[in-house]
């Protein structure tokens, strides 16, 4: 299975959002990559897609969020709004820190509307840095 982060930044001051987004994507692509659930979830997911909307100094995408979800043709799709933190003036530690709260809320909502039934503590290594 794989995992995509794509964004829409609201600002450019939300740059470095995308910048720890990848670096997050890459550290989950081994845990996704290895992800055999059962067959239910391979037979019905090949995909899992976080489309991370990033408020910024341009604009809001609205109350902070996860919607849209929705499976289609093997791609596990949601949103996450993510409301504007004042990304200019944080470390990326503190970003980073954001941005896994929000993408493990997302992939534990994103399994739960397939109702799949996943164990959170696989990517414990990676979200928590436990």
């Amino acid at each position: 299975m794989l995992i995509q982060l794509p964004a829409q930044l609201k600002g450019p001051e939300c740059r470095v959002v995308m910048s720890c987004a990848i670096e997050l994507r890459k550290a989950l692509e081994p845990i996704f990559l290895g992800l055999i659930i059962a067959d239910a979830i391979n037979n019905k997911v090949e995909s899992i897609v976080i489309i991370l909307r990033v408020d910024g100094s341009l604009g809001s995408f609205g109350p902070e969020a996860i919607e849209k979800t929705a499976l289609s043709k093997g791609c596990l799709q949601c949103e996450v709004i993510i409301k504007d933190f004042d990304w200019g003036n944080l470390h990326t530690q503190e970003i980073t820190n954001i941005l896994k709260f929000n993408v493990r809320k997302a992939i534990k909502y994103c399994f739960e509307h397939i109702n799949i039934d996943i164990n959170m503590d696989i990517f414990n290594s990676v979200l928590t840095g436990n």
